[in-house]
């Protein structure tokens, strides 16, 4: 049975989600989630291509941002019949098309227009050839315009790590209704339900809010991870590094430590609005000596920030962005034992003191590199 047999029908699942799950608050999260990562209050004057469009959420959040011009497409046909669901359900604008296509086909991928902003969420490491996937996709981009991908990070699975998930995801589309429903409970058990309950927070709680991270619904997510099929990981400096050095694009803007990472990048050299954003952040250096704790992780405090840290009540609070050599490590909100097991630019800002490490696991008070922090405001 080769992968395209085993393909999951992220269609069919995303048809539901509209169906059954899709409500003005998740759209109006999408909307902030794309908003705040891109740091732009709208989309006004902007063209915006949605790569992989799914359920067409996210192309119908730039449409509410104000987007001058949308452009969806898919592989899928379900998916492009959902989102021609949503495009309805927005009284059919003139200024959003959709279409099906593969972002695996370059003569296609020649015919979009150009695009200010080229937008792919936890699509091109299920196109069979990612780093395809990838370099194609950055080809509608406009001279000043963005690429904002989101893959699934290698660095995020470590125990259990990416060839469990890939032998788990094969299983999963093999099996039947009832042993999928079973793998789905399994999963959210131990992912989920377990870690809230031995901390002595309600699960359900944490099931019912899971809209406001993107607006997806929870159970959709299970399955859209479960089935996903076929599929590829990727580091994080992985990714980066084949954007600079085969794409010429500079990474500005990173969001890690979930399954997926954010990326935001433009080509090298290139003017655009993040100027005004670097030019108004506030970098706070990070002054040594560092203590090493063990392993790969160094702390200090930094009791400046400590109202707006994370602690047992809000471990994922903090804003704060760690940056070495001005380059964005993103890699927010890690365990102390992740960040002294793993390194690799994991930090954690908690209470009134910071824990991090550097991205090769280098000592921070020996590699001469500049470390500093800026209240960006993560996603």
């Amino acid at each position: 049975m080769t992968d395209d047999d085993l393909r999951f029908g992220f269609g069919k699942n995303w048809a539901d989600f509209v169906a059954t799950q899709l409500t003005e608050d998740r759209i109006a999260q999408a909307e902030k989630h794309l908003l705040r990562f891109l740091g732009l209050d709208n989309l006004k004057g902007r063209r915006f291509l949605d790569i992989g469009c799914g359920s067409g959420l996210h192309s119908l959040a730039a449409l509410r941002a104000g987007a001058e011009r949308i452009v969806s497409f898919d592989f899928d046909p379900d998916s492009v019949a959902t989102t021609l669901q949503l495009r309805a359900f927005a009284d059919s604008p003139q200024r959003w098309s959709v279409t099906q296509g593969s972002v695996l086909d370059r003569d296609f991928m020649n015919t979009l227009e150009p695009a200010d902003i080229v937008y792919s969420w936890g699509v091109l490491h299920h196109t069979g050839a990612m780093w395809k996937a990838i370099e194609n996709a950055a080809i509608p981009m406009t001279p000043d315009g963005v690429f904002y991908i989101a893959l699934y990070s290698s660095d995020a699975y470590i125990d259990p790590p990416p060839a469990y998930w890939l032998d788990l995801k094969r299983r999963y589309n093999l099996a039947g209704p009832l042993t999928k429903r079973w793998m789905e409970w399994q999963y959210a058990w131990r992912g989920s339900i377990w870690p809230e309950m031995r901390i002595w927070r309600n699960p359900l709680e944490v099931i019912r809010s899971y809209s406001k991270f993107r607006g997806m619904s929870y159970w959709t997510d299970v399955r859209d991870w479960l089935g996903g099929y076929p599929m590829e990981f990727a580091g994080n400096r992985e990714t980066a590094v084949f954007c600079r050095e085969r794409l010429g694009l500079d990474l500005i803007n990173i969001y890690a430590g979930e399954g997926n990472t954010e990326f935001l990048f433009r080509r090298h050299g290139a003017g655009n609005y993040w100027d005004q954003i670097v030019a108004s952040r506030k970098l706070v250096p990070l002054t040594g000596p560092f203590i090493h704790r063990t392993g790969h992780a160094y702390q200090l405090d930094l009791p400046q920030f400590a109202d707006r840290a994370d602690d047992s009540n809000d471990p994922r609070r903090s804003r704060l962005m760690l940056y070495e050599d001005s380059a964005p490590l993103g890699f927010a909100h890690q365990s102390h034992a992740t960040i002294e097991a793993h390194g690799g630019g994991r930090y954690s800002h908690w209470c009134h003191y910071f824990v991090f490490s550097a991205s090769d696991n280098s000592d921070p008070n020996s590699n001469g590199r500049q470390y500093a922090v800026a209240d960006d405001g993560l996603p």
